[in-house]
């Protein structure tokens, strides 16, 4: 079994887009779900964590500030294992050629050890190790990503862009906490590759780093041309 199968028969093809709070991945997410459905395939897109009871008390629970930073990442790793029943299904039902993930397990992996480091809590395991061995517990409860999507911006244009929006958290406007976060994002890339792919999504160049990730997802799921 290799990294990216499940127990069951899955033919889509999963991208896992990622980033610092206020990068712009939903934004380049969403245009790229555009671009590939032009194209006439099937695409499901999914943000987590979602609905669910997890999803819910994730949120609730997990980002209030004083929660403690293990317990904060147990909760999201918990939501995205049970919200992938859900993924599963919409593909089958849609017959998804491509699901577009609005982060995923590897968010969670990397918050939770930003905010380890950021709370003063040594942390020598990296980011790739953590993702392996979770991995390895979820069995097929999971799916492994083909392609990773990291989409990041200038911290002085991330900033702009959280606070002009309602209700941003304590960590969503902590600097140091968000560079942390690219830290492990690149310790990542580091160690995966070419399965990730770091896109630079900054003010007016939102066409162009859509234009790249299409690109790329065309070639590396070998649906290089269009239908």
């Amino acid at each position: 079994m290799t990294s990216h199968q499940t127990a069951a028969p899955f033919r889509a093809f999963v991208v896992d887009f990622e980033g610092p709070d206020g990068s712009g991945k939903t934004t380049v997410l969403r245009k790229v779900a555009r671009e590939l459905r032009g194209m006439g395939y099937a695409v499901v897109t999914y943000k987590t964590p979602g609905p669910s009871p997890t999803g819910r008390f994730a949120v609730e629970y997990g980002n209030r500030r004083g929660t403690a930073p293990i317990s904060r990442m147990l909760l999201f790793l918990t939501n995205t294992v049970e919200e992938t029943r859900e993924m599963l299904r919409r593909c089958k039902r849609r017959s998804a050629d491509f699901l577009l993930l609005d982060r995923y397990y590897l968010c969670s992996i990397v918050f939770g050890l930003a905010y380890l480091s950021r709370s003063g809590i040594e942390v020598s395991i990296r980011v790739t190790e953590l993702v392996r061995l979770f991995e390895s517990l979820s069995g097929h409860h999971v799916i492994r990503p083909h392609l990773y999507v990291v989409v990041d911006v200038d911290e002085e244009e991330r900033l702009r862009r959280v606070r002009s929006e309602r209700g941003a958290g304590f960590l969503e406007l902590d600097s140091t906490f968000q560079n942390l976060v690219r830290q492990y994002y690149a310790d990542f890339r580091k160690d995966e590759g070419e399965r990730v792919l770091w896109v630079v999504n900054e003010r007016d160049s939102l066409e162009q780093a859509v234009a790249k990730v299409v690109d790329e997802i065309l070639a590396r799921s070998g649906r290089v041309q269009a239908r």
